[in-house]
């Protein structure tokens, strides 16, 4: 094969081309689709965090109303006792 002949014809090239051409067209596609995936993840993952302070708000919450009534359960004896001396004393007196 001499330097002057070509590797390839002129409607080889032209269908090498066109073929790139429309390979190229189906990654732009692809990208854009991968970005709107992306967008989408990232509003999901924004609402994900968002859910995720909300039960952790719920939980504290929770977990309060359990300690105070365990509070009261615990003292609660102690304090009618203690009602019931200053009762018993003010009678006394």
């Amino acid at each position: 094969m001499s330097e002057k002949e070509q590797w390839y014809d002129n409607k080889e090239l032209h269908a090498q081309i066109t073929s790139l051409s429309g390979q190229i067209r189906d990654l732009g596609h692809e990208m854009r689709e991968t970005r709107t995936m992306i967008k989408q993840y990232n509003g999901l993952r924004e609402k994900i965090e968002v859910v995720e302070d909300k039960v952790e708000k719920i939980e504290a919450l929770t977990e309060g109303k359990k300690t105070f009534a365990e509070a009261i359960r615990l003292w609660g004896g102690w304090l009618f006792a203690l009602v019931t001396l200053a009762v018993l004393l003010i009678d006394k007196f």
